[in-house]
């Protein structure tokens, strides 16, 4: 069967009555399959949607706990697309998929707005970590960077030093206020309209937890767009609202760091691209090393 004739079939079985005029892919996670459906519904009315399916490789949230914390975070009115539907059944697609409402606007930040976009980027992560968790579905902790990060740096001698300072120090999980985590908050999971954020996407990786995490993801992502300068003013921003501990902050910088040279070789990005990001993210490393032997 067509990818034509199969979307047919689930626009039908979604929205009886509408007719798929037309359907594009668009820039998606590692793990997930995300296009772009135009319909023309029963009653005439033109509607967007996008379709997010779970591909072979997803590791994320079941399908089934992403559409209810979308569903509690558009309650809440956070930035996010409406969940309109979903099947786990498998019977129309090989994979589980979500629908959600299309979110007019651009993940791309002009050149001349970049410091801009990076407060707001600040500000939005703020507002999601000071939201409410109580009506939220089960979601994975994250409290503690240590045991994973062990795993992350592998047998590579560099990190001979750190390894033995995460032994002595062991377990740390995080003692201040649980917060829902984003997971993976970077630029490109930002929808931006008339200068503002109009979604942040993508929450396969969410989670409750240390808040600190998320902090230092975008940290991360926004030194590999920005370099330091990028890194440092929204930490900066972000602070203005939320303490950081400088500890913490470089334990999850190392696993942030650690996890991304570990995993980035499947990004499907370029190569020279990669090694580059490699080269940052390791320098990173080393720059978390010297805050946590003390």
């Amino acid at each position: 069967m067509t990818a034509k004739r199969t979307l047919e079939r689930l626009i039908a079985h979604h929205f009886p009555g509408a007719q798929l005029q037309s359907f594009s892919a668009l820039a998606g996670g590692v793990s997930a399959d995300v296009s772009l459906l135009e319909l023309i519904l029963a009653d005439g009315t033109p509607r967007k949607l996008v379709l997010r399916a779970h591909g072979k490789r997803h590791c994320g949230l079941p399908l089934g706990t992403e559409f209810d914390l979308l569903r509690a975070l558009a309650s809440a009115s956070l930035p996010v697309p409406e969940p309109l539907d979903k099947d786990e059944s498998n019977a129309i697609l090989e994979h589980p998929y979500v629908l959600l409402e299309y979110v007019e606007g651009s993940t791309e930040i002009p050149s001349d707005c970049v410091g801009e976009r990076i407060d707001a980027m600040a500000q939005q992560l703020v507002a999601i970590h000071q939201s409410d968790t109580a009506a939220l579905p089960a979601l994975p902790p994250r409290s503690d960077p240590v045991p994973e990060l062990l795993g992350f740096l592998g047998e590579d001698a560099e990190w001979d030093r750190l390894r033995a300072a995460l032994r002595l120090l062991g377990d740390c999980p995080s003692t201040s206020r649980i917060s829902l985590l984003h997971g993976d908050y970077w630029p490109q999971n930002i929808i931006w309209k008339n200068n503002a954020v109009a979604a942040v996407i993508d929450w396969e990786d969410a989670g409750l937890g240390d808040p600190i995490s998320d902090v230092a993801c975008a940290c991360l992502e926004l030194s590999y767009l920005y370099g330091q300068e990028g890194a440092a003013q929204f930490s900066e921003s972000y602070q203005k609202a939320l303490p950081v501990d400088p500890f913490r902050f470089a334990l999850w910088q190392a696993y942030v760091a650690a996890s991304g040279v570990q995993s980035m070789g499947n990004w499907g990005l370029p190569p020279e691209r990669v090694a580059s990001m490699r080269m940052v993210a390791r320098a990173s490393i080393r720059e978390a090393t010297t805050k946590i032997i003390r």
